[in-house]
This record gives structure tokens, C-alpha cells and sequence, in this order.
């Protein structure tokens, strides 16, 4: 058979820790790896925060709570982080996988017959604040431009060593390989691609980011002697045949611009970079403060977005962010979790940008939290909700469409292993208590807490609230370490005018032959929202509560807002049980040390 169109993506891999994924990850032998952030661990811990604990006024109003404490890491140097990268590229399962593999693929000369040819996968992706050299970081970071072109090199680690002269330049320096967006450069290709005139990198030399876009056409045969090789009967394509990135529509021609790819068999990643442009976390009284000015993206890059999806023709729109999108969790502080709800004003733009596109099978990947998930949210037009509520609330409901997010994060630590990366957590005498308390706590989060995004699978249950598929049931969530793989059925013909056709998503732990822990499929009109999803219990008065900002769409949790009891009840728990938790290897030694010397006063008597 021919090799299966597939995609791996992954995220939060400490080059220090063991890698146990990569063997897994070869033999399912993807097309590309996308990185998801944090593809090393470039800055260093340096303890808690404990002074920043506690219960603080905000700036407009009302009161926020810091808790558990903060951590404090030290920034990393261009030198520090450039060396994390090199580590990573010497990890043996890593360098092997980098190195391809042996596929089938279909005859190009009868359509039928098989042959096999070696296939290197793509390397593409993003970047999170660990490999951006400052946790938790954001534009003010004195080395982002140095962290944008390493990450850019370690993407392209095989060029040659003058390109990567190119790259090391400083910040107020220009390219001096005298390249341009659509520049020829043979000299620095990697199978067919080139660094130095990819729009990327000449983004991370103009100072603005590690974001882009990569286009997969899985109709193209295969060529053997064709550098564009990769996996599943197709091949990646080069922006300059793309045309979805904006930055080379501008210095194409008009005949450049027209699509050159299979609208019915192709893939769109988009990577988001959430830190060279983020704004910096509030602090202190700041916190509170629903300014607009509080952003992930910056102006250039949501004008980038837009642009490049409005481009985008592609069957399949996958977007990739470093931290997730659709959760809310407590703490309500950025400085301790981080993700897009602690911006409100820029979620809701990402929500508007994504559903008022148009762009066809939107999907969500996230990173970050050292687990996995499938999370789902319902969207209605704020229009739509007005006019349902102004009609005395007609009987029938606004139409939804559902996006979904899936989010894989943990391939070397995770929290049922050990969330932390450091490495010294992860080895004797200190593992077994950190894998005691990171699998406890994250596990009792997740029973208690009102987390209803995540996407819930009943016993036996095949309805496309989850999406048909293996994997374990009730609420979709895995602790362990992971990768996900995206799988396409493309069960449509170039002339068709139907929208079938679906994608797999599995998510593998890192045990070989084992089944995926979690696995669910959504059909291509399912993500479209040519199809509604069943499953939502959220009401359309939730969506009217929401209703009173200036947002073209309202997104909520399809199991619906919860309760403020629920809510409040679910952080007396988690205040607790961490508690308990932090402080049990002390209650432990004091009980020893109060039942020996009881022992000791019984024998001396």
C-alpha cells in the first residue's frame, strides 16, 4: 500500500532528558515534524517567587490571585541557546529520524504499480518562550532577533556553513548574502529548499518574528530524483509555487499569483509566533487591564494572518500556536499559566480572523502544558445571537460551528511523568516524589475543574461530538509523554464539488506498538462547519451573556459556561491538594522524626 498521508506534530523537548519518541514518530513516517514550541530548554530555573503569592487589586477593578508562586528563570544568551540547539540535533533518535526512511509510494508511470524511495520529512514550526531563550517571554527581550535566526537554522541544520554565516549577523546589520524573498540561491538548499530565500528567514532578519506558512500537496507524484521529495504520494511545496505567504505574493508578478497546487488534496500550516510580538505579562496593579494593547501577534503579524489565509486555497487549514487557545484556567495570572484567555480582546481577534476567512477545515495545534488534549468550542455570529434574542427568542436556535483544538505537549517531561524539565526531577532521589505529585495533581485537576472544552467520549460512544476512532474514552486528555499525528482521507476528486473526505488525529505515547492513546476523526465538512457537530449542551442564553463585546463571533465551551460554585470550588480544591502536596515531604520526615523518637523513649524506658 502507499504510504498513508500523515503529519506529526510535537512540543516541549529538553535536550538533556532522554527522547524515547523519535523511534515511534519514524515509523509512522510522516511527510513533516512541525514543532509546536519549546523544542529546547534555552533559559535556566532559578527558584519560585513566593513574594509575588497572594491576593491583589487590579488596575480597574475587582481582585486577582497569584497562586502557586511563579517561577523565576534566567534569560538566555544568542551562545547558550545556539549550544541547546546543537544538543538537540546530536540526539541520536532525533539525527536518525532527520536522516528519512524508506516508503512506498505509486509507480509514476501506470499509477498502479509501487516502488520504494528514501524520503526525508520536513522539518518546519514555531517557536514557545523556552527555546526563545526568556520563560514566559515577550518583544522586550534583548535577544530576539539572535533567537529568531537560530531557531530559523536549527529548521534548516543541514546547509551549508556559509548561510549560516548569514545568519549570525547582529541586529542592525543587513543580509549580507545579498538575498531576496524570491532569490535563487542553489548554494543553500536543503533537498529543494532554500533558508535564504525563505520568507522566514527573512522575517527573523527584518526583527519580526518566526512566523509562516507551509503548503503540502499530496496529489503531485513522486519524482525519486525529485528534491522535493516526501511522504504519501505527494510532496512539500515551495513558497514561491505556494502563493499563500503575503510576503512573496508582494514581489511576484501577476502570473506568479496563480495556484499551483490541488485545491482537493492539500495541507496549509500556519505558524504563529506568540513571543518576538507579545506583549508583556501584567503585573502588580496592572493586572485587570483589558486593553487592547495586550497582544500576542503585534499589528504586522495579525496583517500577515490575514492575508495569508485569505491566500490560502488548501483543503486542510492547520493552525499552530505555542500556548492554547480555547482553555481558562486558574490561576488568572499570566505569570503563572500562560495562555490566550489571559489576553481576552486578542483571542477573540484569532476567533474572528480564523472563522471570517472563509479558509476551509480549520484545525487548532497548541503546545505548552505537557500533556495532550482535544478541546472543542462552539462559535456563533454575535449578529446572529442579537437577532435570536431581539426576535423574543425565537425557537429556532442560531446556527455554531465548532473549532477544535488539539494539544500536544510533553515529549520528554510531561505531568504524568515529571512536569518539570529540569533534569535533576527526573532522576533519584527526587523523581519518585515528582511523579507523585505531578501525575496526582494534574489528574485531580482534571475531575474536579471546570474544564468544559475538553471534549468528553463516552463507552461505545461513535457520535462526532469526538469524532469516530480508538483510543481511551471519557474525557480526552493523556498525562504521559506524546506526539500527535494527523492523518488525511482525501476521498474526493479533482472535479468533485462535494467536501468529503476527513482527518485522523492520534495521539501516541512511548511504548512502539501500542495503540494511540487518544484517537478521534472529524470529517473536512464537520471542521468547516458545513456540518454541525452534535454533542453541545451550552445554551444560547450563554452565548447572549457573552454577547456584549464587539467580536463578530462568540465562543464558548460546547459542554457550556460553568457555574460560579463549581468554578470557585474547583480552586479551594486544586489550593489544597497542592498544598498537601508541596508540603507532604515535609509532614512525612516530621512524622518519622516524632514516631522515632517515640520509638527511641519507649526502648530507653
Amino acid at each position: 500500500m502507499p504510504q498513508p498521508y500523515r503529519l506529526a506534530f510535537g512540543s516541549c523537548s529538553h535536550p538533556a532528558l532522554p527522547q524515547p519518541l523519535w523511534p515511534i514518530i519514524s515509523s509512522r513516517k510522516p511527510s513533516a515534524f512541525i514543532w509546536g514550541g519549546d523544542a529546547i530548554y534555552a533559559d535556566r530555573y532559578a527558584g519560585l517567587n513566593w513574594t509575588a503569592v497572594g491576593l491583589h487589586r487590579a488596575s480597574e477593578g475587582g481582585w486577582t490571585i497569584t497562586f502557586p508562586p511563579p517561577s523565576v528563570h534566567l534569560d538566555a544568551t544568542p551562545d547558550i541557546i545556539r549550544g541547546w540547539y546543537e544538543k538537540q540535533l546530536e540526539v541520536e533518535g532525533y539525527r536518525q529520524f532527520l536522516q528519512g526512511f524508506d516508503v512506498n509510494v505509486t509507480s509514476n508511470d501506470d499509477g498502479i504499480g509501487m516502488e520504494t524511495i528514501h524520503s526525508k520529512p520536513i522539518i518546519f514550526g514555531t517557536i514557545d518562550d523556552h527555546d526563545y531563550g526568556q520563560n514566559n517571554g515577550d518583544f522586550t527581550y534583548q535577544f530576539r532577533k539572535e533567537s529568531n535566526l537560530a531557531f530559523i537554522d536549527f529548521l534548516f541544520d543541514d546547509i551549508t556553513q556559509d548561510s549560516k554565516e548569514c545568519a549570525l549577523q547582529e541586529a542592525n546589520e543587513k543580509d549580507s548574502c545579498g538575498s531576496t524573498v524570491n532569490g535563487d540561491n542553489s548554494r543553500h538548499q536543503k533537498g529543494g529548499r532554500s533558508k535564504i530565500s525563505d520568507p522566514m528567514y527573512q522575517r527573523s532578519l527584518d526583527g519580526k518574528g518566526v512566523y509562516g506558512v507551509q503548503l503540502f500537496d499530496f496529489s503531485r507524484k513522486i519524482n525519486v530524483d525529485d528534491g522535493n521529495s516526501v511522504l504519501g504520494g505527494g510532496h512539500w511545496v515551495p513558497v514561491s509555487d505556494a502563493m499563500i505567504d503575503p510576503d512573496v505574493i508582494d514581489g511576484a508578478s501577476t502570473n506568479d499569483t496563480i495556484v499551483n497546487y490541488s485545491t482537493t488534496h492539500s495541507v496549509a500550516v500556519f505558524a504563529l509566533d506568540v513571543r518576538s510580538n507579545k506583549t508583556p505579562w501584567p503585573k502588580g496593579k496592572q493586572h485587570g487591564h483589558s486593553s487592547s494593547a495586550l497582544d500576542f501577534l503585534g499589528a504586522e503579524q495579525w496583517k500577515w494572518f490575514r492575508s495569508a489565509l485569505a491566500n490560502s486555497r488548501a483543503r486542510v487549514n492547520i493552525i499552530v500556536s505555542g500556548t492554547q487557545v480555547h482553555t481558562d484556567r486558574f490561576p488568572n495570572d499570566g505569570n503563572v499559566v500562560e495562555e490566550w484567555s489571559k489576553f481576552p480582546e486578542s483571542r477573540d481577534m484569532l476567533y474572528d480572523v480564523i472563522l471570517n476567512s472563509g479558509v476551509r477545515s480549520p484545525l487548532l495545534i497548541s503546545g505548552d502544558v505537557h500533556m495532550s488534549q482535544f478541546l472543542r468550542k462552539d462559535c456563533v455570529r454575535s449578529t446572529d445571537v442579537q437577532k435570536w434574542n431581539d426576535d423574543k427568542r425565537a425557537n429556532a436556535d442560531p446556527p455554531k460551528r465548532s473549532l477544535i483544538e488539539v494539544t500536544t505537549s510533553g515529549m520528554t517531561h510531561s505531568w504524568g511523568t515529571s512536569f518539570s524539565s529540569q533534569p535533576k526531577h527526573h532522576t533519584w532521589p527526587l523523581w519518585p516524589y515528582s511523579y507523585l505529585v505531578s501525575r496526582t495533581f494534574m489528574t485531580i485537576c482534571h475531575y474536579v475543574c471546570p474544564w468544559n472544552e475538553i471534549i468528553i467520549r463516552k463507552m461505545g460512544q461513535e457520535e462526532a461530538m469526538v469524532g469516530r476512532g480508538d483510543g481511551l474514552t471519557g474525557k480526552q486528555y493523556y498525562l504521559g509523554l506524546n506526539f500527535a499525528e494527523l492523518e488525511f482521507d482525501f476521498n474526493q476528486e479533482e472535479d468533485s464539488t462535494s467536501d468529503s473526505g476527513a482527518v485522523t488525529v492520534r495521539v501516541f505515547g512511548r511504548k512502539e506498538n501500542e495503540p494511540p492513546k487518544l484517537e478521534a476523526r472529524w470529517t473536512f465538512d464537520e471542521l468547516s462547519g458545513a456540518t454541525s457537530l452534535p454533542g453541545m449542551t451550552a445554551k444560547v442564553e450563554e452565548f447572549v451573556s457573552l454577547g456584549q463585546g464587539s467580536s463578530d463571533w462568540i465562543c464558548l465551551p460546547y459542554r457550556g459556561l460553568p457555574s460560579a460554585f463549581h468554578y470557585y470550588a474547583a480552586i479551594a480544591i486544586q489550593f489544597v491538594v497542592f498544598c498537601s502536596l508541596f508540603f507532604l515531604p515535609y509532614i512525612v520526615a516530621m512524622g518519622a522524626f516524632v514516631m522515632g523518637r517515640r520509638i527511641w523513649r519507649s526502648v530507653s524506658d
